[in-house]
């Protein structure tokens, strides 16, 4: 299984720990663990994984923080971390990963957070009740497809350059 590029066990009734020894699985380029029932932190192996290019871990009872090791994950294009039990705030490299095009992470509490200043080219961009605040920094979200900044305490206006870009 060292060879292995793809793991998907999606939607199962998998219980207990995210096993540290996926770590060993260095050629990983997707791994889908969501929708099961596991429990405990995401280990610190995983960061082994230096070539993960779609990482999704939503709809798990999962506990601690997100983990920093994520804004290593150069080659990361697809993060989805919705309801997974983790707590934020999100580690602020995962924001400025280049390749990352589609970035979704909901329903993650913790402490409260701004966004960062640097523009961010996103297709799509899903940070949906994670406990944001502050404004939306101006020109600075270019997102393609979809935008979603529900349920936080963002202040402010809504930056009209973002929506004359989008239809100009």
């Amino acid at each position: 299984m060292k060879n292995l590029s793809f793991m998907s066990l999606e939607s199962n009734q998998f219980s207990g720990v995210v096993p540290p020894e996926l770590g060993k699985l260095v050629n990983l380029k997707t791994l889908i663990l969501s929708g099961n029932k596991l429990v405990g932190t995401l280990p610190e192996a995983l960061a082994q994984i230096k070539d993960l290019k779609d990482f999704r871990v939503s709809d798990n009872n999962l506990n601690g923080t997100v983990p920093e090791f994520m804004g290593n994950w150069t080659q990361l294009q697809n993060l989805e971390l919705y309801a997974t039990g983790l707590q934020g705030p999100i580690p602020l490299a995962i924001f400025q990963l280049e390749k990352l095009s589609d970035l979704r992470i909901a329903d993650m509490p913790g402490p409260e957070f701004q966004l960062p200043k640097k523009p961010i080219e996103r297709k799509y961009l899903v940070l949906r009740n994670i406990n944001l605040t502050g404004t939306i920094p101006e020109n600075a979200w270019k997102v393609e497809k979809t935008l979603d900044l529900t349920f936080n305490k963002l202040v402010g206006e809504i930056p009209p350059n973002t929506i004359q870009r989008q239809f100009t």
